[in-house]
Formats: C-alpha cells, sequence, structure tokens
C-alpha cells in the first residue's frame, strides 16, 4: 500500500472534518479515535501527532469555526463601518454559530449527552477567544459617544450570560431550537433590548436575526 503524505495542514483539517461529520452522525460519545482515523485512512499514531486527545479534536473544531468567525468581522471592521454595524454583526455572527452552525449542532449532541463539563470548557474558549474584538469595537463606541461601557471584563461577562439565557430559553426540549417563529422573535426581541441597555448604546440599536437550523 502507497503511503500518501500530505501537507500537515491539510492533514489536520481532514481529520477535523472527519471528526467534526462523525461527531454530528454517531454523536461524541460513539465517536472514537480509531473511527476518525478509519474515516480518514490514516494510522492512530497521525492523529495523536496532531491531537492528544479527542477532547482536543473537538476543542481544535471550536476553534477553526470561532477564528472563522472573527475574520468576518474583523475584515468587517476594517472597512470602517459604524459602531452600530460592527457590534450587530457581532452579536449575530455569535448567536448563529452557537445556534445553528456546526459548533451548535455539536453542541446540541453534547447536551443531550449530558457532557456538563466539556460543554462548559468550550463555551469559555469561545468567550477567551471572542473578547478582545468585543473590546476593540466598545473602545470605539465609548470614543464615538454610542457606547458607555466602563468596566469591559465585567460586561462581557453579562453579554456572555444573555446570550447564554437566550440559547437556553429558544431550546426548551433537550436543546431541540424553539419551533413558534414568534416566540423566537421575541425572545431575541428581548436579548437586543437586554444588551442594548448593558452597552448603554440607542435604543432599537441591535437587532438579533432569527435562524435557521
Amino acid at each position: 500500500m502507497i503511503r500518501v503524505t500530505k501537507d500537515p495542514e491539510i492533514r489536520q483539517a481532514e481529520l477535523m472534518d472527519a471528526a467534526q461529520e462523525l461527531f454530528i452522525m454517531l454523536g461524541y460519545q460513539q465517536t472514537t479515535v480509531s473511527t476518525i482515523v478509519k474515516k480518514v485512512g490514516v494510522a492512530q499514531g497521525t492523529f495523536y501527532y496532531y491531537f492528544a486527545s479527542k477532547e482536543a479534536i473537538l476543542e481544535a473544531i471550536f476553534a477553526r469555526h470561532v477564528t472563522t468567525m472573527l475574520l468576518e468581522v474583523e475584515t468587517f471592521y476594517s472597512d470602517k463601518n459604524t459602531v452600530l454595524e460592527k457590534l450587530q454583526l457581532f452579536f449575530n455572527l455569535f448567536y448563529k454559530i452557537c445556534y445553528c452552525d456546526k459548533p451548535g449542532l455539536i453542541g446540541k449532541i453534547l447536551y443531550k449527552e449530558k457532557q456538563g463539563l466539556l460543554i462548559n470548557r468550550l463555551w469559555r474558549q469561545m468567550l477567551l477567544t471572542t473578547q478582545p474584538i468585543f473590546k476593540g469595537i466598545l473602545e470605539q463606541g465609548n470614543k464615538e459617544g454610542l457606547t458607555n461601557v466602563i468596566h469591559m471584563d465585567e460586561t462581557f461577562s453579562f453579554f456572555a450570560g444573555i446570550m447564554a439565557a437566550l440559547l437556553e430559553a429558544s431550546s426548551p426540549l433537550e436543546f431541540g431550537h424553539e419551533a413558534d417563529p414568534v416566540i423566537v422573535a421575541n425572545k431575541l426581541e428581548i436579548a437586543g433590548k437586554l444588551i442594548e441597555n448593558l452597552l448603554g448604546a440607542p435604543v432599537g440599536s441591535i437587532h438579533l436575526k432569527p435562524l435557521t437550523s
């Protein structure tokens, strides 16, 4: 059998893509390192060259999605859009990645499998990664008088609490997404108002968009 050597970044991405697909299809608990490497067609040692464990590749999958989100926000940010437009994009992408992107689907599975500690670790990882760009936008907002945030870290913690409450409120049945569009719209409107008050932003300036899974 001819051994195929690939660029490390390509091989790493293949492993992550395979793991992501298997986590969604089989569940996190039922997916093993063996099933991941079998799907990619590599030796088990290749997996451990890139990732220390199954948890490590899961964390890498989430980090990749968050990085993509941040790149989109930063591209928008560099185009000199208004602070409120930047905040609007940040909040909607944050909600989307948690609710219906691949991380949201995996989060649903982890919730059903009662992987509370792992969910908490992934959530904290996401907050740690997104906090700097959030603070950067708010610093500009404060300078321009469009926001009024004194304690940045504490404000971000409360923003995270609002988003966590929104996700919980939108997923009442074992993390199965709320089906009634009117109820979803009402909850999104409430969350938007809470965020406006938290940031001292103008009334009606933050609108979270309904998403489909």
